[in-house]
């Protein structure tokens, strides 16, 4: 009984990860896609790229914005 309890606790664990983790990836690339359409240090989808976004949006965020200040 107990053994059966701790395999589902591991199952329901390891799917409460995964899916909280592709709802994450999936909010930073549609928030990745809104910054580059309007890319401002102002614009917020930006700011919050450069907050949560992965190592490569943030360079991008970063280049483009370096760019444009130039």
């Amino acid at each position: 009984m107990l053994k059966n309890f701790v395999i589902w606790s591991g199952f329901y664990a390891l799917t409460g990860i995964v899916f909280t983790s592709v709802i994450t990836e999936s909010l930073n690339k549609s928030t990745f896609a809104d910054c580059k359409l309007n890319i401002s240090r102002d614009n917020k989808a930006c700011q919050q790229v450069l907050k949560t976004g992965s190592d490569y949006q943030q360079k991008q965020v970063l280049t483009i914005l370096a760019i444009n200040d130039i």
